[in-house]
């Protein structure tokens, strides 16, 4: 009996896999881009003040603007585990986190399919798809919530057991954690649809529309209970500017030459193979859900990962019952689920996280080193370990994607210009950036108007090769990664 208990379940198998990837890639994650360093920044001011602020309080360029923080809790979250293990404990608690969104998919996949096989190969193939945006950030959360989501919708629609308000309660959290609560409300726009387009639907009775119904109802009036109502709402949906979109990186069309991009390939070439297989046996809440994700994937690369925690389950169930007829296929599928179900779950993943935060723990209290840190290749941690000794007064002109990294490190004492909230900052601070960062157009004239003092960023970068020919400017610092100027005073 103690040596079946030693055993991996399927589920460990795949929290483990997921947890032990991301730990691998944790650099990756932290040094990818500049957001985290702005949510650790804003997080932290909560902590400290016990207040969640609805104006802008980072930024020189926008003081004082609205700037709903439909981010807060994640943001909490973020800036607490910084404080207790550093960067370590910021990149173990993402982890944790999309471990736990995978294995929900899974036991979702699990449930539809009576097929573990089947489940845990096609979770596999939808968690690498969704690994191009495993990052230090927010979004994570929203991975798990709509997981959970779909989970919950598909029970509603089975008649499974489920209480009524816990979607609604999913939402409330939701809403208060990341602007991706949205794409619930689209999911569960197709399951609704859907379900009226059930070719059995004179089966059906009226309640079953009306629950779904009711579950909606609540969970957008659950939307608009955060720190600033229904903003969050206003926030998510004003960036609607090309412009801005096509500057950055995840708001872009997928590029499909990268292998990064290509599992999402392999599971929309999947489905349509589960589409021929099940043809007479499809679900039309399930077909929108995959073409309504299919299309935002394809349109934005935020959006894959949503398709592949979504198609994971659904594939599962059209594969599942597609070779349910083989009997060698459905003997393997049983055999499996014997095994499984004898099996003690969740002593090998337990133990394994606890083992990394002694590790992690260790390292910091112990060592006084972080396994995890920003790169002074990505990042300017040279260029502002020198501001921190030799501060320079005055609006500082950064770089887009160091703007989160300079608010980890230097606010409040030194706010930004930008930073890589492009929806907040909007078109015409984003063209005015460029400008100058080009030295294009009347980038001097940009520079007089905020009272520019000192200037950060790269030293490749066309505004640096002007301003270190420039008498108006003094350079100050440089390294491979950055450059700083300040503008001379006097006559």
């Amino acid at each position: 009996m103690m040596g079946r208990r030693l055993l991996f379940r399927v589920s460990d198998l795949i929290f483990i896999s997921v947890f032990l990837g991301c730990l691998l890639i944790g650099s990756r994650m932290l040094n990818t881009d500049g957001d985290l360093g702005r949510h650790l920044a804003f997080g932290t001011y909560i902590l400290n003040t016990r207040s969640v602020p609805l104006n802008d309080v980072l930024s020189f360029t926008r003081s004082g603007a609205p700037r709903p923080p439909y981010e807060w809790l994640a943001q909490i979250g973020l800036a607490g585990v910084n404080r207790a293990l550093g960067l370590d404990g910021v990149v173990l608690f993402t982890a944790l986190v999309i471990a736990a969104a995978i294995l929900v998919m899974y036991s979702d996949a699990l449930s539809r399919s009576r097929s573990p096989v089947i489940a845990v190969l096609i979770s596999a193939g939808a968690a690498v798809a969704s690994s191009l945006h495993w990052l230090t950030r927010p979004h994570i959360f929203s991975f798990l919530f709509f997981a959970l989501w779909v989970a919950g919708l598909e029970r509603l629609r089975t008649k499974q057991r489920i209480p009524i308000w816990a979607l609604p309660a999913l939402m409330l959290v939701w809403a208060n954690t990341h602007g991706g609560f949205v794409l619930g409300f689209l999911a569960w726009a197709a399951y609704y649809i859907g379900g009226w387009l059930e070719p059995s639907r004179h089966h059906r009775t009226s309640s079953d529309g009306r629950g779904l119904l009711l579950v909606g109802g609540t969970a957008l009036l659950a939307s608009a209970i955060t720190p600033d109502l229904w903003h969050n709402w206003e926030a998510v949906l004003q960036n609607r500017s090309a412009y801005v979109l096509s500057h950055t990186a995840e708001t872009m069309t997928p590029d499909f030459s990268l292998p990064a991009t290509w599992p999402f390939i392999g599971m929309l070439a999947l489905g349509l193979v589960g589409v021929i297989l099940n043809f007479r046996r499809l679900v039309p809440a399930h077909l929108l859900l995959l073409a309504g994700l299919a299309i935002l994937g394809a349109a934005m690369t935020r959006n894959i990962p949503f398709f592949a925690i979504a198609a994971g389950p659904v594939l599962s169930g059209w594969f599942g019952g597609a070779l349910s007829s083989r009997r060698r296929w459905a003997r393997l599928e049983a055999a499996v689920r014997k095994i499984d179900a004898g099996l003690a779950g969740f002593v090998w993943p337990a133990l394994i996280v606890v083992g990394a935060i002694a590790w992690l723990s260790y390292q910091s209290v112990a060592l006084h080193r972080q396994a995890y840190q920003f790169s002074p290749n990505v990042f300017p941690v040279k260029a502002v370990d020198w501001l921190q000794t030799h501060p320079v007064q005055g609006n500082l002109f950064n770089d887009f994607n160091w703007g989160g990294y300079v608010l980890y490190r230097l606010w409040p004492s030194q706010r930004v210009f930008i930073d890589s909230q492009s929806d907040f900052y909007g078109e015409a601070l984003t063209r005015k950036y460029e400008d100058v960062i080009s030295a294009e157009g009347d980038w001097p004239d940009v520079l007089e108007k905020y009272d520019i003092r000192s200037v950060l960023v790269p030293p490749s970068s066309v505004l640096a090769e002007r301003l270190q020919v420039d008498t108006a400017w003094q350079p100050l610092f440089r390294d491979q990664t950055a450059v700083i100027f300040a503008r001379v005073s006097g006559p």
